[in-house]
């Protein structure tokens, strides 16, 4: 069943994926995150899919969490006549600033301080830096570059200067109108594209808590900057992304590897859940099958300890992208029968919160007892994500009556999630826990779970309690297969 794999799977929604169709074929195949990618497309097709979205989840019982990525200052260049222009080596070109359409040897760009940035002989990449230019001479509103390495370049293609320290702010007037209408429409997290500095993050905070939204943000790690400012970047984030794209250009390939080892284990340090994207499938875009290469990738980073690894062109654009997603599913859940990956629990921290010793506790319970699943009663997600973090063996199960949490917590790693109905006190949520379990097949009577709560219960208080169960509920019994949440049914 699709529960039985602990990393979680963010797909990116596009062309490929928008329809409703199509979307249901992406969460069936087993998409947990849906990738709303604000480079692209109008805020009308955004919001028909976080429609469909909630509506699909709902009918398949399976919770969703819409992720809104900002495009953030992105360079790009501007729009070709015909689409695109080929670009040879050792040709001299001209890049403007000027709103012009663009022409075999002229190529413009939406950076108008692009001349005040660039020196002769400053590197420019293009295409994620599969094409290379360099500076030769730079003026007012246009610069002439020749061409080092050469390629086809498309219609609003990224352009990165490594090195330079571009005088831009984390967040565009684009970025504040989608940032508004993400929030109005319930997004669940929001991830900042180019953060530099902790108060990148702090000021993107201080917007959503504005809008009094519960959205969460996602940090996108992909400058020298942000490399530089790690840890007050993790400590100030939510979850943390991996964009290996703009990342590999700007730090170089080369580094690109330990770049992302280092971002994985601070984040896991830490306890924030970290997304590894871009690439992962590549070759999935038009091709059936991935390289060895992609399958050994995918099964280094969740062993590394990503909670979650991101499909892009893969599952947007891409001739099989449902395909995609199942692939993905099953190198990870061959990875994760590795005894390993578990129990990661480390008593030298410094003092934690009483949640956060909660959390530690009911992993190393579960561990001692043999526990078959750690059940946690949440109202907003917060233990449930700290008990993820010490990586137990024992299936993570969070159970709240709040719906927008359970979409929420899909991100975070081995967590899966079922709605309560209303409680008064400790039996309540027992007879209901073990109705849940049995009927979804999670559990059996005679098994142990352990469960953490807040006390006193009525009060729905801050988590203080471990409680060690043993399932009685003899009475129920594993439902049919057709009235199983989507994500417990055999696949």
């Amino acid at each position: 069943m699709l529960a039985s794999r602990r990393a979680k799977i963010v797909a990116t929604i596009g062309p490929s994926t928008r329809d409703p169709e199509n979307l249901k074929k992406a969460i069936e195949a087993g998409l947990n995150v849906a990738r709303l990618n604000f480079s692209h497309g109008t805020h009308e097709e955004h919001l028909a899919v976080i429609n469909h979205i909630r509506q699909i989840s709902l009918e398949l019982k399976a919770p969703v969490t819409i992720l809104q990525d900002l495009q953030g200052p992105k360079v790009r260049v501007g729009l070709f006549e015909k689409g695109s222009i080929t670009l040879k080596e050792n040709e001299i070109v001209t890049i403007t600033i000027e709103d012009v359409m663009g022409r075999e040897g002229l190529i413009p760009s939406d950076f108008k301080e692009l001349c005040k940035a660039c020196v002769p002989g400053t590197q420019i990449l293009l295409d994620d830096g599969l094409i290379e230019l360099k500076a030769i001479e730079v003026g007012e509103k246009s610069l002439t570059a020749l061409v080092i390495y050469g390629g086809i370049l498309k219609n609003r293609k990224g352009m990165n200067l490594p090195g330079v320290n571009l005088p831009v702010e984390a967040m565009t007037i684009k970025d504040k109108e989608d940032l508004a209408f993400g929030l109005k429409n319930n997004v669940d997290y929001v991830a900042l594209s180019f953060v530099r500095h902790g108060k990148d993050i702090r000021q993107l905070r201080e917007m959503i808590e504005r809008a009094g939204s519960p959205a969460k943000i996602v940090a996108k790690i992909e400058m020298v900057e942000a490399l530089d400012n790690l840890e007050e970047i993790v400590r100030l984030s939510d979850v943390i992304m991996v964009a290996r794209g703009d990342l590999a250009v700007e730090v170089g390939q080369s580094r690109l590897p330990s770049a992302q080892k280092r971002i994985i284990k601070l984040s896991n340090e830490l306890g924030k859940p970290v997304i590894t994207a871009t690439q992962m499938l590549d070759s999935m875009v038009e091709n059936p099958r991935p390289t060895r290469a992609e399958i050994t990738d995918i099964a280094n980073a969740v062993i590394d300890g990503t909670d979650a690894l991101m499909l892009s062109a893969e599952s947007a654009s891409g001739k099989y992208p449902f395909k995609a997603i199942r692939t993905m599913h099953e190198i990870i859940l061959e990875v994760e029968k590795n005894e390993e990956n578990y129990y990661k629990i480390s008593l030298d921290n410094e003092l934690l919160s009483t949640p956060a010793a909660i959390a530690a506790s009911s992993a190393l319970t579960a561990l001692k007892l043999n526990a078959t699943a750690i059940v946690c009663l949440t109202t907003t997600g917060k233990t449930a994500q700290i008990i993820s973090s010490f990586r137990p063996k024992a299936q993570i199960i969070a159970i709240t009556s709040d719906v927008e949490v359970l979409n929420r917590l899909e991100i975070t790693w081995g967590l899966q999630t079922l709605h309560l109905g209303p409680y008064h006190n400790l039996k309540d949520i027992l007879i209901q826990v073990e109705k849940l379990l049995i009927e979804n097949g999670l559990c059996k009577t005679g098994d142990r779970i352990i469960l953490t709560l807040g006390q006193p219960v009525a009060d729905k208080g801050k988590t203080n309690s471990i409680h060690v169960h043993v399932l009685g509920g003899e009475e129920y019994k594993k439902s049919e297969v057709a009235k199983l949440p989507l994500r417990y049914k055999p696949i």
